[in-house]
């Protein structure tokens, strides 16, 4: 999630070096564009960091000094995280159709993949199973 916000921080980057050649050559063209594409991507920048609800420090030192490279969840003590188990589709199947209640938070890839119809069979699958679907 953070990496477009690095790109776009690189490429401000890239801006101001631009611009600051374009003072040193005395070109007014390669210092205007470069403090453009500075200035844009400075904001872009800050307007994703705002929408993922980080600070630009916290994007850029977010994984430093996590030993397996994974930060840990805000709020979050370590230990409440558990293990990870994998299961197959069919014991994934399985488990929602014993379920008593389920509860499905669509996010963007549903929309991407445009699989809500597909989603919306599922509901009413586990539905006439019995099992309350939130």
């Amino acid at each position: 999630a953070d990496m477009p916000v690095v790109v776009s921080l690189l490429n401000a980057f890239s801006g101001l070096a631009t611009s600051t050649m374009g003072f040193m050559l005395s070109n007014n063209l390669l210092t205007i564009t470069g403090a453009l594409v500075a200035s844009s991507g400075a904001l872009l920048s800050d307007i994703m960091c705002r929408g993922i609800n980080r600070s630009i420090g916290s994007v850029l030192l977010g994984g430093f000094g996590v030993e397996d490279g994974a930060a840990q969840v805000a709020g979050l003590p370590q230990a409440a995280a558990g293990p990870v188990r994998e299961v197959s589709a069919n014991s994934f199947v399985g488990m929602l159709l014993t379920a008593k209640r389920v509860v499905i938070v669509p996010g963007y890839g549903l929309a991407v993949a445009r699989c809500q119809q597909r989603l919306a069979e599922i509901v009413a699958l586990l539905r006439s199973h019995g099992v309350v679907v939130h």
